[in-house]
């Protein structure tokens, strides 16, 4: 499971999710409407493969069972990339 416009590779639970929904390579939204130039009302209505989380260096929250700070979660949503291409020619 990659990320079509930066050929990243997805590891550990997003993997996992990822591997469940059986996408060969995904994309968010502002990658499809910023490098692939698809505009945002034609991606109107399109289902998303999947909802993975990444941790942010910059912001932390505190645990609530601990007490410590942890790294904030950032949820995103991603799109199979032959949803979303499909949707450039239409």
């Amino acid at each position: 499971m990659i990320n079509y416009v930066t050929g990243y590779e997805y590891s550990g639970r997003n993997a996992d999710i990822l591997a469940a929904v059986d996408a060969e390579a995904v994309v968010t939204f502002k990658q499809a409407v910023r490098d692939l130039k698809i505009p945002g009302k034609k991606l109107k209505g399109i289902k998303k493969a999947a909802t993975l989380v990444r941790f942010s260096k910059k912001e932390t929250e505190v645990d609530p069972e601990t007490g410590k700070e942890r790294p904030k979660p950032i949820y995103f949503s991603v799109f199979n990339i032959q949803d979303v291409l499909s949707r450039k020619g239409a």
